[in-house]
């Protein structure tokens, strides 16, 4: 598999949270030949299952990764300009010229602007753009913009994904594009394992908007185990190693109320035997991340989560390292494998946990 080539096309694959379907086709297309059966739940999220081989009825592992990005959404039209909001945490910092495809009747160029520096005051033009400052410039006529966007129409960067030195690409949507890639170059590893668990990898939808989708699909397949894989900062301008991990050294995975300490444990274990570096990350309170709903879900799932870290984050021009997506990947192959009849009952938290 091109684990460059798949991320780069989910990365330039529009799929804002609501508006997931063409990042979902994509997706869909590269799981069709690796698993068992696919199905897509009611809010949109992909559930491809892969059975096991275990004697029936088989434990459930879930393996999801969120397929939604931010973006924009039209609250207004003035003219022949449009007036945007965000949909999840966008970084207003880098919206300024940013092109932009908006998705009425058809698909639509356009570029994010405002007034230029030379009419602001000295005061405006220190501070960091609102929302009713920009506009999206689409070249159309009042009249034709009209007639081919409506107040409601998602609006995604155009943003084509680069590959950079030491194995680093950038693009957009990368949270969570690089942990779907991570999931699809895991269905394909997974291949010629006989496992004895079912494995369930999903796809969800709307992460960026509240954890909606993972909560969803967590009581519609009701797993045994939980293991989500996200994206964490990177180090890089202003993030120091004390807020963030190095990119290319290996992924993290978080430690506290929101992840079961024996998976925990069990998976650094794997990632040792593994010699991959696999580095805590503390998360004292809730993770921010889909493990949050799905530990939760029902009676509880013991839950893991791992991170891809990722520079630039909520920005079109992140960047993430190719060997840490490969890292995660073969360590959930070496987590699957490892699955038995026995390892539920070694997660059991006695009373003095």
């Amino acid at each position: 598999m091109d684990l460059a080539a798949c991320l780069s096309e989910l990365s330039e694959a529009p799929g804002i949270s609501g508006y997931e379907g063409p990042v979902r086709e994509v997706i869909r297309a590269a799981w069709a030949g690796l698993v068992d059966d696919l199905e897509t739940d009611r809010l949109g999220s992909l559930i491809g299952t892969r059975y096991g081989v275990g004697e029936e009825p088989r434990p459930r592992l879930l393996v999801a990764a969120h397929m939604d990005e931010i973006g924009l959404m039209v609250t207004r039209i003035e003219g022949a300009f449009l007036r945007v909001t965000s949909v999840g945490g966008v970084d207003r910092r880098v919206l300024l010229g940013q092109p932009v495809i908006v998705h009425g009747a058809e698909p639509i160029p356009g570029l994010v602007g405002s007034r230029p520096p030379h009419v602001l005051s000295a005061t405006e033009r220190k501070k960091v753009p609102d929302f009713d400052d920009l506009v999206i410039d689409t070249g159309l006529s009042a009249r034709q913009l009209k007639n081919r966007v409506r107040v409601g129409t998602p609006v995604s960067f155009a943003r084509q994904a680069v590959r950079l030195e030491n194995s680093l690409l950038s693009g957009k949507a990368l949270d969570n594009r690089a942990s779907v890639a991570a999931l699809t170059l895991f269905l394909h590893e997974l291949q010629p394992i006989h496992h004895r668990w079912d494995v369930l990898a999903v796809a969800n939808v709307q992460e960026e908007v509240g954890l909606i989708g993972a909560q969803t699909l967590a009581w519609h397949t009701q797993p045994d185990l939980a293991v989500v894989v996200d994206t964490t900062f990177g180090v890089g301008t202003g993030v120091t190693a004390d807020r963030g991990f190095k990119l290319g050294e290996g992924p993290a995975i978080i430690i506290g109320p929101n992840a079961h300490p024996k998976l925990f444990d069990m998976l650094r274990k794997a990632a040792k035997r593994m010699e991959v570096d696999l580095h805590p990350e503390p998360a004292p309170r809730s993770s921010g991340t889909d493990g949050w709903v799905v530990q939760v879900s029902r009676e509880g799932v013991p839950t893991a989560i791992l991170s891809i870290p990722i520079r630039n984050m909520h920005t079109p021009v992140e960047v993430v390292s190719l060997k840490d997506i490969g890292r995660v990947a073969r360590l959930l192959v070496r987590f699957v494998r490892e699955l038995d009849e026995d390892t539920l009952g070694q997660l059991a938290l006695d009373s003095d946990d």
